[in-house]
């Protein structure tokens, strides 16, 4: 009478399983592809531009973390990554010198990277546009640097309205005809709300709206 009950544990476990999955937090970069024949299959596409599917580093390739306050009023992290992966961080970012990088969280893209020299001190940095709700789930999977002040800024749930999807756009085919999955950025500048922290720092200077995201260097920012 027992042995009907394993199948039906298994499956509720499976489930429970799944859930989670699907509530992961995910963190990822993707690189600028060199393959762009390589179609629906191999990239995604973001602003006009194709980035292979395939992720160089996620949130497993880091330990540690370090968030600081953007000019915009919302948050900017620096990422550590263990001796076991500075090696791989440098090979990648050497390998593509030139290429942009896509920090990608949550599904949403972010300010991209200009990769401008192979990373050797094992630090990722994302310039901005995360909240404390961003830094809340990272810190389920990496040792904050500084605690006393990361805590402060966690966020139980995210305040982050989705990106409207435009509604006339026309999806971009491969050659086969197969959809090339598009990202959307997370524009956390336009609707983010503003925090305390947020509120004492100094205002950003306004500059003229542009279609095309902010640009960065890996190394040092830099706007284009």
């Amino acid at each position: 009478m027992k042995t009907p009950l394993l199948p039906l544990a298994a499956l509720a476990g499976a489930l429970l399983c799944s859930n989670c999955q699907q509530e992961q937090y995910k963190a990822y970069f993707l690189t600028e592809s060199s393959n762009p024949e390589g179609g629906a299959a191999f990239n995604v596409r973001y602003d006009g531009r194709l980035y292979n599917r395939m992720p160089i580093m996620s949130l497993k390739h880091f330990e540690k973390f370090r968030s600081f306050m953007a000019e915009d009023g919302s948050y900017g992290v620096v990422l550590y990554t263990p001796k076991a992966y500075r090696m791989r961080l440098y090979t990648e970012t050497q390998q593509n010198i030139g290429k942009r990088m896509l920090p990608v969280i949550g599904g949403l893209a972010y300010p991209p990277l200009e990769i401008d020299c192979g990373i050797t001190d094992g630090q990722l940095i994302i310039w901005n546009g995360l909240n404390g709700y961003d830094l809340k789930r990272m810190s389920e999977t990496l040792e904050a640097v500084t605690p006393e002040i990361e805590e402060k800024r966690y966020l139980e749930e995210d305040p982050r309205p989705k990106p409207e999807l435009p509604e006339n756009a026309e999806p971009s085919q491969d050659i086969y005809g197969r959809v090339i999955p598009e990202l959307y950025s997370s524009s956390i500048r336009k609707q983010a709300p503003q925090t305390q922290e947020s509120k004492k720092a100094a205002p950003a200077k306004e500059a003229k709206r542009s279609s095309s995201p902010e640009l960065f260097s890996t190394r040092s920012k830099k706007r284009q």
